[in-house]
């Protein structure tokens, strides 16, 4: 199916690795113009993991333009989504390059570091509640502009089930959900101008380098617990994930806004309507 993304121009947050990456790639195989932000300018070989082996998504900002230039046109940046100056700066340097933005995709978070601290929660909103609501602020001139554009969330199943992790889900999950709440608010109020959002909430993806390996090489009982608990008997793909926040914001979803759709194999056991 051709999902009419081609010459679409998207930015991601968090693009260089995990979900981000793989969103990226996906788009950029679609033939869509890419451009995304990270923290990390570049990882050090010396700094890697001999034992991922296999496909690693975990580089910096400049290993990862490097590579994903081979499937498309796409421009890296380094931005700290907690700096939210440097981050609206970002967006609109990125629609000068690309002459105008079509596709949100906000997918940044500080993932439940400093659990049940001041510090961790103001960080948590920092990076994940205003960098989204400064990337919305920032690119809708150009998202209207554009008059078929989309603006998608990455969420989290944490977000709408209860998912023990220790503390650290604990500011993971609420922001999240408020996330949810706060992307439903754009999708009622900007239909009208050809302006789609939407939210994505995955269960445990695993990514080479990425939480759920170094969750298994460290805390293996509950990595085999979480892979008991998934009816296929296995973690998701980034892919899959990927898969589904392409198809959303192509022109294919036109009827779609709203909406928070988990994706997770299964794994979650509530009657979801």
């Amino acid at each position: 199916m051709d999902l009419g993304l081609k010459g679409k121009r998207v930015i991601i947050t968090g693009g260089s690795r995990g979900l981000g990456r793989a969103i990226a790639e996906n788009f950029l195989l679609e033939g869509a113009v890419v451009s995304f932000c990270s923290r990390t300018a570049s990882i050090a070989a010396e700094d890697e993991d001999p034992r991922l082996g296999g496909e690693v998504r975990t580089d910096g900002v400049e290993q990862a333009e490097q590579k994903m230039s081979a499937i498309g046109e796409v421009y890296g940046s380094v931005v700290d989504a907690a700096d939210h100056e440097q981050l609206a700066q970002w967006v609109n340097d990125a629609a000068e390059t690309m002459g105008g933005i079509d596709v949100v995709i906000s997918n940044t978070s500080a993932l439940g570091s400093q659990p049940r601290s001041r510090e961790g929660w103001q960080r948590q909103f920092d990076v994940d509640i205003l960098s989204a609501v400064t990337l919305w602020d920032t690119a809708y001139p150009f998202l209207k502009q554009s008059g078929e554009s989309a603006f998608i969330q990455t969420s989290t199943i944490t977000a709408v089930d209860y998912h023990a992790y220790g503390e650290a889900c604990q500011s993971y999950g609420a922001l999240k959900g408020a996330l949810i709440n706060y992307v439903c608010q754009l999708a009622y109020e900007y239909m009208g101008e050809g302006i789609r959002a939407n939210c994505v909430s995955p269960g445990p993806i695993f990514v080479k380098g990425g939480s759920w390996d170094k969750i298994e090489r460290a805390l293996p009982d509950y990595y085999d617990e979480n892979v008991a608990r998934q009816p296929s008997g296995r973690l998701g793909k980034p892919e899959e994930v990927a898969n589904l926040v392409t198809f959303l914001a192509s022109p294919r979803a036109s009827w779609i806004t709203g909406e928070n759709i988990v994706i997770d194999g299964g794994f979650t056991k509530y009657i979801k309507y």
